[in-house]
C-alpha cells in the first residue's frame, strides 16, 4: 500500500520535454478552473437553491469559503511535507465526490455538509496551485505562468454565470454540481501522469513586507471581483441567462489582461479598475475595464508574495495566497448579501 501515499514520477518521454513545465501549469489550471467555477455557478442558483430548501442561501457559499480559508494554509505546510503531487490530485478525488453528494442532497443541512467536504478538496488543490507554478518554471517566466493559472481561475469565474444561468433554468440547481465531476476525473488522470514529484524540504519562514503587501492586493481584488457577481443575479431585472452573460464580462476582462498584460504593474491595474468605476459609461464597459485592472493586479500581487518566499515554502506562501482570494471572496460575498438585505 506505499504507493497510496507515495508520489509517482512522470513519464521519462513527459518529463524531458522542453514545454514539459507549461504541461505541470496545463494541469494546474484544471483546479483553477473548477474551483472558480464552483465558486462563480452557484451564484446563478442561489435564488433556485433558496426556494427549493426555504433557507438563506449566503450560507452555501459561506460555509464553503470559511472551511476553505480555514485549511488553505495547514494544507499548504502539508503538501510541502508530503508531496504537492499526491495532495492535488486527492483534493481532486475529494472534491468531485463530495460534487456528486451536493447533487444528492436530501436538505439543506446536507447540502452545506457535502460544500464543505468539497472546500476540503478545494483546499488541497489551491494550497498546492501556485505552488506548483511557481517550482515548474523558471523565475523570469514566473509572471506569465501565474497569469495564465490566474486567467484559468478567471475563465471559471466567467464560465460560472453562463453555465450557472442555463443549467438552472434547463436542468435544476442540482446540474451546477454535477459539471464538476467529468473536469475533475479529466484531471485526476492529468495530474498522475503530468504532475513531478515534490523534490524540496520545507524551511522556517517569516512573511516579510513584500508578502503582505501582495497578501493584502490579492484580497482586495477578489473581494472586487466577487461582490457584483453576488449582487447582480438580485438586482437586475432580466432573464438569468442574460444576467449571465453580462457578469461574465467581468472575470473575462480579468482572463484576458492576467494572460495578455504581464509588463503593467499594480498602480497601472488600480488606476484602470477606479476609472472604470468612475465613468458615466454602461454596465457591460464598466464592467469588462474593471475585470481588465484586476487582472492585473491579481498576478502582480501573487509573483510579488511567491517571490519572497524560499521555493521549499512554496506551499505555504500559496496556501496564504489562497487564504487572501478567499478572504476577498467571501468579504465580497458578505458585503454584496448586506446590500441586498439592506435593499430588498
Amino acid at each position: 500500500m506505499n504507493w497510496f501515499v507515495t508520489e509517482s514520477p512522470r513519464p521519462a518521454w513527459i518529463a524531458r520535454r522542453s514545454y514539459a513545465p507549461w504541461l505541470v501549469i496545463a494541469t494546474v489550471c484544471f483546479g483553477a478552473f473548477m474551483g472558480q467555477l464552483d465558486a462563480s455557478i452557484v451564484t446563478l442558483a442561489f435564488p433556485a437553491m433558496s426556494a427549493h430548501f426555504g433557507s438563506d442561501p449566503e450560507w452555501i457559499s459561506l460555509s464553503y469559503l470559511i472551511t476553505l480559508v480555514a485549511l488553505l494554509v495547514p494544507m499548504g505546510r502539508i503538501a510541502d511535507r508530503v508531496g504537492r503531487k499526491i495532495v492535488y490530485i486527492y483534493g481532486f478525488a475529494l472534491f468531485t465526490g463530495a460534487s456528486v453528494a451536493c447533487v444528492y442532497a436530501p436538505n439543506f443541512d446536507a447540502l452545506i455538509a457535502a460544500r464543505m467536504a468539497q472546500a476540503v478538496g478545494a483546499a488541497m488543490l489551491q494550497a498546492n496551485s501556485v505552488a506548483l507554478v511557481t517550482t515548474a518554471v523558471v523565475p523570469e517566466q514566473r509572471r506569465k505562468a501565474l497569469g495564465i493559472q490566474a486567467a484559468a481561475q478567471a475563465t471559471g469565474l466567467a464560465a460560472g454565470p453562463l453555465l450557472g444561468g442555463y443549467l438552472t433554468e434547463h436542468y435544476g440547481w442540482q446540474a451546477v454540481f454535477a459539471i464538476n465531476v467529468p473536469i475533475g476525473v479529466v484531471a485526476m488522470i492529468a495530474g498522475h501522469y503530468l504532475l513531478p514529484r515534490t523534490k524540496t524540504k520545507p524551511e522556517r519562514t517569516r512573511p516579510s513586507w513584500q508578502v503582505l503587501p501582495g497578501l493584502a492586493g490579492v484580497l482586495l481584488t477578489y473581494a472586487a471581483l466577487f461582490a457584483p457577481m453576488t449582487l447582480l443575479p438580485f438586482t437586475m431585472k432580466q432573464p438569468l441567462a442574460h444576467i449571465g452573460l453580462t457578469i461574465a464580462v467581468l472575470p473575462l476582462g480579468f482572463a484576458v489582461a492576467a494572460t495578455t498584460l504581464h509588463k503593467p504593474g499594480i498602480t497601472t491595474g488600480a488606476l484602470i479598475t477606479a476609472t472604470a468605476v468612475l465613468l458615466p459609461v454602461p454596465q457591460v464597459l464598466q464592467l469588462a475595464a474593471a475585470g481588465i485592472g484586476l487582472g492585473i493586479i491579481a498576478p502582480a500581487c501573487t509573483k510579488r508574495v511567491m517571490s519572497a518566499l524560499p521555493e521549499a515554502s512554496a506551499g505555504v506562501g500559496s496556501g496564504l495566497v489562497n487564504v487572501a482570494r478567499g478572504l476577498g471572496t467571501a468579504l465580497g460575498v458578505a458585503v454584496a448579501t448586506a446590500l441586498i438585505h439592506t435593499f430588498q
